[in-house]
């Protein structure tokens, strides 16, 4: 287990955050749901997003926090690199 997820776990209640609460905490530059899910589907962005229920168009967009986790875990590895 990794300290981000370990980190992660404790933040958040949940085995998963919505992609709002994503997007206030850890882009916060990118304005909707919407356009993080553009930029998913283009490439930009390598996470991983899911539809809680697929069948519902009103179910939550959200990623799991072992997916967040190894996303950050590689944006600090790149970083580190670069």
């Amino acid at each position: 287990m990794s300290s981000t997820l370990e980190q992660l776990r404790k933040q958040y209640a949940a085995s998963y955050i919505t992609a709002e609460q994503l997007l206030a905490d850890h882009l916060p530059h990118i304005g909707s749901v919407n356009h993080l899910r553009r930029k998913i589907r283009a490439g930009h962005l390598d996470l991983k997003l899911q539809q809680i229920d697929p069948s519902s168009n009103r179910s939550p967009w959200v990623i799991y926090l072992t997916n967040l986790a190894d996303w950050l875990d590689k944006q600090a590895a790149a970083s580190a690199a670069a």
